[in-house]
């Protein structure tokens, strides 16, 4: 080998070694920053508290003295304070429960159970400011606000929600004006990533336009929730969630594999009641709805579970069932939303109450956009399905059965429909579609028992939708199975698995 090469390659392999030194002590330096701070009840507010055996006794305590990057370890137990809030966070921490209060590195939040306590006369947990926050494992109780955040406010943070359980906060007030946002949790700015957390019995109540009795998002960067469950919330807007995007424009909203239940009933313990959405409004998003399922959640005013506006939207794999509003769209209200998408969707059983005035189980407003292989059924109200104010939507391997009407499209606004199931007998509607507008039925049109589960939306062998419908570049249902199984694609979210019968080889021979 040339010399000069040799000594080239020496230099570059001491240069790589030195670098990878280097790289390796900034690492380590690194995590040695990272110190634990351990906190019981039975502790004492002295010291570092980095001693398994010689906890802080309060969080306030812990938080004050920790650094940057620093993580809480909270032992089984119930916390309290003093201030508007049980703790104010203004730095980049980790808070988590579930500590056994003794082991190091054990933790069980199921097990060690952790509860932050506000006594009903302050505020939860307050986060502020543009820091790197993630709250994991505990509970969070009886929080109370005049306007924002009663379990938790929190400002410009870049912040993650764990584990979390945020239960029985209010917000209540009767200032003229006022409005009142997250029962819950109100979240301001920064991002916000929910994971697996729970919201149960929050309420927000104002005169004005209490909104978000689970959670209220407004102007974040981007907005995630997963694995998650919001049940038994109330305000008189979107009382599970309600989500605003930036004043700038729409931003990035995912909804995804949560659990929308009984929210908008008035069982929380606030005065809040469901006006308008029962489960989440949306605002102003650009929107990511998937494998979610909204059941039995009330609006006594309009839009029984979901609805969305001035967004653009992907709704996808979502159950709708059950739902209650008074008048207006006891499913899905789309208003100004475009370009919309919604696939494999089952939205069937919902009711609006009111009888004196027409009503839809979805309803589609000045929106412009296609659905691909969803199912419509049993909704109590006069359509199906209504388009209007300039909508136009474009429908693809649909059943729609057992309606008043199927579908109405009003003068100005045009549905254009191909592999539709409309029912027959006691699945019939009375009417398939009617208006002023501009409807196409296309080539492919059925009348026959969608022969459902019991469910209400699965196909049983004989289903007039199996293999019925045509390539509407949908490659799986709602329940991840591939489409087509068989001959052909079947109507509505559900594709049958294994249709076919196959024999043994030892029988078939």
């Amino acid at each position: 080998m040339n010399k000069r090469i040799a000594n080239s390659l020496a230099a570059i392999g001491l240069a790589l070694v030195s670098l990878f030194l280097l790289l390796n002590d900034t690492s380590q330096a690194a995590r040695a920053a990272v110190e634990i701070r351990y906190v019981a009840p039975g502790g004492d507010d002295a010291g570092m508290c980095q001693d398994v055996a010689h906890p802080c006794r309060t969080i306030y305590y812990a938080v004050s003295i920790a650094n940057p990057s620093d993580e809480i370890w909270l032992a089984e137990g119930t916390y309290t304070g003093t201030g508007a809030a049980i703790i104010t966070i203004t730095k980049s921490i980790t808070l988590y429960g579930g500590w056994d209060g003794a082991t190091l590195g054990v933790r069980d939040p199921q097990i060690y159970p952790t509860t932050l306590d506000a006594q009903s006369t302050r505020q939860g947990v307050i986060v502020s400011g543009a820091i790197t926050v993630t709250l994991e494992g505990f509970t969070v109780t009886n929080g109370v606000a005049p306007i924002q955040g009663a379990g938790l406010y929190a400002k410009n943070a870049y912040l993650t929600l764990r584990d979390m359980t945020f239960y029985s906060n209010i917000i209540s007030t009767t200032v003229t004006d006022d409005d009142a946002y997250g029962g819950g949790a109100m979240v301001e700015g920064g991002t916000l990533q929910v994971e697996a957390c729970r919201f149960y019995s929050n309420s927000a109540k104002s005169l004005h336009a209490p909104s978000g009795g689970g959670l209220f998002i407004s102007g974040t960067l981007q907005a995630t929730v997963e694995n998650s469950v919001f049940q038994d919330n109330d305000a008189w807007h979107g009382n599970g969630l309600y989500f605003r995007g930036s004043d700038a424009g729409r931003t990035l909203l995912v909804i995804r594999n949560s659990r929308f239940l009984d929210n908008g009933w008035g069982n929380s313990p606030g005065a809040a009641d469901g006006g308008y959405a029962g489960a989440i409004r949306v605002f102003r998003a650009i929107a990511r709805i998937e494998d979610n399922s909204f059941i039995h959640n009330q609006a006594v005013n309009g839009y029984g579970a979901v609805g969305v506006s001035s967004s653009e939207l992907i709704l996808a794999r979502n159950i709708i069932s059950g739902n209650t509003s008074y008048y207006e769209a006891s499913g899905l209200w789309l208003s100004g939303v475009s370009p919309f998408t919604l696939t494999n969707n089952v939205i069937v059983g919902n009711e609006s109450t009111y009888s004196w005035v027409q009503h839809q189980g979805i309803d589609i407003r000045g929106s412009r956009g296609q659905m691909r292989h969803n199912t419509i059924a049993l909704n109590n109200n006069t359509y199906g399905i209504r388009v209007w104010n300039g909508a136009s939507v474009a429908l693809t391997n649909t059943i729609l059965v057992s309606h008043t009407v199927g579908i109405t499209v009003a003068a100005g606004s045009t549905a254009t429909l191909e592999g539709t199931l409309w029912g027959s007998g006691a699945w019939a509607n009375d009417a398939d579609w009617d208006g002023a507008g501009t409807i196409v039925t296309g080539t492919v049109n059925l009348w026959g028992d969608p022969h459902f589960s019991d469910d209400g939306y699965h196909l049983l062998f004989g289903s007039a939708a199996i293999d019925a419908g045509l390539n509407a570049g949908v490659i799986d249902d709602i329940d991840g199975n591939a489409r087509p199984q068989d001959d052909g694609y079947d109507l509505g979210a559900d594709e049958v698995f294994g249709h076919h019968l196959y024999l043994p080889l030892i029988l078939r021979n």
